[in-house]
């Protein structure tokens, strides 16, 4: 079989926990729509007055490659080796650095030396354009720097300018469109061009303020709005500026942009001429290199006394062979003149034939000679075959031939030795030509190197003169390494976020209306209905009474109108003490209350006679002595004799025991108030009382003092078989509850019942009949609204 408590666990919300969340909200609905619209109109009331800070942006990219011009120094490789990678963070350090934020402050300064204000009744609000006139500072002592200034346009040439110095109000007049001299301020004030006669009316009725700023403020405002980001995997850098006039934001950015370009192009043209100014320094060294060069070549040819090393070489090389000829030719000449006189002294061929010298000689008088001979020879040879040996002709030709003979060997001796001399000769020039030619590598070589020293001199001059004008041309191609992609714009609002401002502080006034009700649910909220009180505690609840007007709580209810709910309740309770008490059998009860006015009296009384009308013998005993009223319940005046008259001796306790017209009822009145109330109550006599009480009826009920704040009850409830607490909807709380469990805790108290009084009758069921708590036993209980009887 399914336990339904178990299934009333699975359930995500209860029937009971909703009951709770209604009984909270329902007392408590208007706080919400209180402090809610409070807090909204304070979070809109703040929020206006707050000053909102716009914000604009722009972005470029950097390492633009624009230029058109690229055969320079500062973009040829073949000369430095530039890398492309440009580093991000330093131009985020740049574009944040003072010293462009000064640049842009010295471009700016006149529009942003001066802030102007227009004071409202809420809130203050600074203008940057629209404001009728303009104010340029000429000179300001530094101590009115950051001084708010109030500026009354008095008419339409006159102006007050009025500011606390050392506390004391200064005012100054001065004329529009004129200086304003003073020792410690030179400004002039102008007119703009919407300041007419037609428009001063409007103009005097606003109150304007100013302030002036000095350069380092300035830059150090910018410097500290400025963001600068680098989106991931790009060269583009988004610069924003945060201000509280988007109009000067934008105007900021579209300054620092250009300022920026201009940095970035004068570092260029300052590199652009240092390497132009490197070059000429380079040619100048060149060039004198280049002099001490060819001085250098014309020293070396002077001293080695070389006019050209080719065409010496080769003019060597024709001498050489050129007397190598002669030389051969010599040599063949003394060969044959050898063969002519080894041929003329042997004469061993009667047919002459002269040899080969007569070949090579050509004339003078070698040849003449040998012709002759030849000559001779012939008519020789001729005469021979016509003549005889003996033949004075043939004798006189053989002579003659002779002659000719001798006069040749002496020539061929002559012409042998010069021959050979000439040889020698030769020989020598041959040797000094060689010499000379072997030389010629050398001075080649060191030719040579003078000449590649010049030749790499010359390139590198060429190469100079090249870049020096390539340079030149490419100044005018020089772009920054920057291209706007977008222009500063507005980009909407920085700070405050207002609509987050006012949610929270509707969030606020909803946590504090939480916690408002928390704490009037949980410490303020009167008890109601049965539930709530079983909620806040474990304590037995034994009955509950219905609302009772005031004119009836001063009757005994029960025995006026025996047949009304009230009486029922009463009955019921009676059933319920029976059940509660069951296994002490208990006889004396104590009711009491945390406050007064919550019903105890009313309680005890008809208690009391509920107990009496169902036969059993029932006495109640007044123990409030501070304020006792059970008299009244029965229509009598003070009485002079009671409890405290039993006490001092003066009745005995028969005697203070009086009849009421309730059958069974008895009472046992306070008597005479006395001066020290508590005192009676903690006497050993009042025990004695209460025993002796208890042994003659068959129920007593003490009707005691509130015990929030007397003790006579918590000291009486030792003295009894239970005590009954009554709560009242209209007073008690959680508080009550808790003063309640503490008075048990700390003195160990059993026991302890409690009554819900003053329940509203309108509740569809405001009590149950039957059993059901821990005690196991049956009570009543109802829901609803209305006041407890009051004592």
């Amino acid at each position: 079989m399914t336990n339904p408590v178990n299934n009333k666990k699975q359930a995500i919300v209860s029937a009971k926990d909703l009951n709770l969340i209604l009984r909270i909200l329902k007392p408590n609905w208007w706080i919400p729509l209180i402090i809610l619209p409070i807090f909204y109109a304070l979070g809109t009331f703040y929020v206006y007055r707050l000053t909102t800070v716009y914000k604009a942006s722009t972005e470029f990219l950097l390492k633009s490659d624009d230029a058109y011009y690229k055969n320079n120094v500062l973009s040829d490789a073949s000369f430095f080796a530039a890398s492309s990678y440009m580093d991000n963070s330093n131009e985020t350090r740049i574009i944040q650095s003072y010293d462009l934020s000064s640049k842009v402050v010295d471009k700016l300064l006149d529009r942003l030396q001066v802030s102007y204000f227009i004071v409202g009744k809420v809130r203050t609000t600074e203008q940057f354009s629209g404001i009728p006139f303009n104010i340029a500072i000429n000179s300001i002592n530094p101590r009115f720097y950051e001084q708010m200034f109030d500026l009354k346009i008095v008419d339409f040439e006159n102006y007050e300018i009025s500011f606390k110095e050392e506390g004391t109000e200064q005012v100054k007049k001065g004329k529009f469109d004129e200086e304003l001299v003073d020792l410690d301020l030179i400004i002039n004030i102008t007119r703009d061009k919407s300041f007419t006669k037609e428009t001063i009316e409007g103009f005097k009725t606003i109150f304007y303020q100013f302030n002036i700023h000095n350069k380092d403020y300035l830059v150090n405002q910018i410097r500290s709005n400025l963001v600068v980001e680098n989106p991931e995997y790009t060269q583009i850098l988004k610069v924003v500026l945060k201000d509280v006039i988007p109009e000067r934001a934008i105007l900021i950015l579209d300054t620092l942009n250009g300022v920026y370009a201009e940095s970035k192009l004068k570092s260029k043209f300052e590199l652009n001429e240092r390497t132009i100014a490197y070059i000429d320094k380079q040619l100048n060294e060149i060039t004198f290199s280049l002099k001490n060069i060819e001085d250098t070549m014309q020293n070396y040819k002077e001293k080695k006394s070389i006019i050209n090393l080719e065409w010496q070489q080769g003019d060597f090389l024709d001498k050489i062979s050129k007397y190598d000829g002669e030389k051969s030719q010599m040599q063949l000449q003394v060969s044959a003149l050898n063969d002519l006189e080894k041929y003329i002294i042997e004469d061993k061929d009667p047919q002459f034939l002269p040899p080969s010298v007569f070949i090579i000689e050509k004339g003078g008088f070698m040849t003449q000679a040998v012709n002759d001979l030849y000559t001779k020879q012939i008519e020789l040879n001729r005469m021979y075959n016509v003549a005889k040996e003996t033949n004075p002709l043939v004798a006189d030709l053989r002579a003659s031939i002779k002659k000719t003979k001798q006069d040749l060997l002496i020539y061929i001796s002559n012409a042998r030795k010069a021959a050979n001399m000439q040889i020698v000769n030769l020989e020598k020039e041959i040797s000094d030509y060689i010499s000379e030619a072997k030389l010629i590598p050398g001075k080649q070589r060191d030719v040579l190197n003078i000449q590649r020293k010049a030749t790499v001199s010359e390139e590198l001059y060429n190469f100079l003169l090249e870049k020096k004008a390539s340079t030149k041309i490419a100044r005018a191609s020089i772009v920054p390494d920057m291209k706007i992609v977008e222009v500063p714009r507005y980009a909407g609002v920085d700070s405050p976020d207002k609509p987050k401002i006012e949610k929270q502080f509707f969030s606020i006034g909803l946590i504090i209306s939480i916690l408002i009700i928390f704490v009037r649910a949980f410490f303020f909220t009167k008890i109601k209905t049965v539930e709530q009180l079983k909620e806040m505690t474990e304590l037995p609840l034994i009955g509950v009474l219905p609302f009772v007007k005031d004119s009836l709580a001063e009757d005994i209810i029960v025995e006026q109108r025996p047949n009304d709910q009230i009486s029922e309740a009463f009955r019921n309770l009676r059933t319920n003490l029976q059940y509660a008490n069951i296994e002490t059998d208990a006889k004396t009860y104590l009711v009491t209350s945390f406050l007064p006015g919550e019903g105890k009296t009313f309680t005890s009384v008809n208690l009391a006679a509920t107990l009496a009308k169902s036969g059993k013998k029932t006495v109640i005993i007044e123990l409030d002595l501070h304020k006792p009223r059970v008299y009244k319940r029965f229509g009598l005046q003070a009485q002079t004799k009671g409890i405290t008259t039993c006490i001092t001796g003066q009745n005995s306790f028969e005697e203070i025991v009086s009849e009421t017209y309730v059958q069974n009822l008895y009472c046992i009145y306070s008597g005479p108030v006395p001066p020290n109330p508590s005192d009676f109550v903690l006497s050993d006599k009042m025990k004695e009382i209460i025993t002796q009480a208890k042994a003659e009826f068959d129920y007593v009920i003490i009707d005691t003092p509130p015990a929030g704040l007397l003790s006579d009850s918590i000291y009486l409830i030792q003295n009894v078989d239970a005590s009954i607490f009554v709560l009242n909807t209209r007073s008690s709380t959680k508080k009550v509850v808790t003063f309640i469990e503490e008075v048990i805790r700390s003195n160990n108290l059993k026991n302890v019942l409690l009554i819900l009084n003053g329940v509203s009758r309108n509740s569809k069921r405001y009590y149950y009949q039957g059993y059901g708590y821990s005690y196991g036993y049956g009570y009543g209980y109802g829901y609803g609204k209305g006041s407890g009887y009051k004592k």
